[in-house]
């Protein structure tokens, strides 16, 4: 007595063909998907690190010109240039070499600025920078910034200290609200070839020096300054645009403006 015969089992040709087209399909999509993903994930971290640039390069400038001495904010280069006069310390004085000169003064005691703060070959005392034309001039018998500071005594009257410079020195006048800055060598920023340079150390006479710069950002372009004088109604305003290019070409625009202190 003859078996019956088992059914065959497995795939018609018809059934293959449907299954790697649906299996084509489903890789087609699961592979366009993961490269969107991929693709958001690259341009999410580019997005960043823009933003990143541009936050940096606005901190450092908005702290550095917020530091600087009263009236002594310049733009140059066409406003591709910013240069101005930093202070590290300010106070009150008691009195101050107008009439002739000296080589020291009494002032009150400054908030953290001590003897051991001084930078001798470059700290200086500054009294009423009223204009830019006045705090950029080192030559006259009479000037608004004076000679280096040698070092900080005590003074003679009771909680006060001394203020010793290396040479005499004559003030032009008199601050009325009797305030004094410690102020130091000119700074400059520039906005250049998709650059921001600082240069610093080139003195009160003489050009910026590419052998005395930082790069302080890469990808910053069509960067400039304008600066807008006080009035009396607000303080004045510096104004710095610029905008940041990725590596896959975006860019990110930023207008910022800095509040500056005038009172000198």
């Amino acid at each position: 007595m003859s078996r019956p015969l088992n059914d065959s089992k497995g795939f018609t040709l018809i059934e293959m063909i449907v299954t790697i087209v649906v299996i084509g399909i489903l890789g087609v999509g699961i592979a366009g998907f993961i490269g969107r993903t991929t693709e958001g994930m690259i341009d999410a971290s580019e997005r960043g690190k823009i933003s990143a640039i541009a936050w940096v390069v606005s901190e450092k400038l908005s702290r550095e010109l917020r530091l600087a001495l009263p009236n002594s904010i310049q733009t140059l280069s066409g406003g591709s240039c910013i240069e101005f006069i930093p202070t590290v310390a300010a106070t009150d004085y008691l009195s101050v070499p107008i009439l002739s000169g000296a080589s020291s003064f009494e002032v009150v005691p400054f908030a953290s600025y001590v003897d051991a703060s001084v930078d001798t070959s470059q700290d200086r005392v500054a009294v009423y920078s009223n204009a830019v034309s006045d705090v950029y001039d080192l030559s006259g018998s009479q000037r608004v910034i004076s000679s280096l500071l040698s070092s900080i005594t005590a003074g003679a009257t009771a909680g006060a200290l001394t203020i010793n410079l290396q040479s005499s020195h004559q003030f032009v006048s008199d601050s009325p609200t009797k305030r004094l800055f410690i102020s130091q060598d000119p700074v400059m920023f520039c906005f250049s070839g998709g650059f921001l340079y600082r240069y610093f150390d080139y003195g009160f006479d003489s050009t910026p020096d590419t052998n005395k710069q930082t790069v302080m950002a890469n990808g910053a372009n069509l960067g400039s300054f304008a600066y807008t004088d006080a009035s009396l109604t607000r303080n004045a305003v510096v104004n710095i645009a610029y905008s940041v290019t990725g590596s896959n070409g975006e860019l990110q625009a930023v207008n910022q403006e800095v509040q500056i202190r005038n009172v000198p």
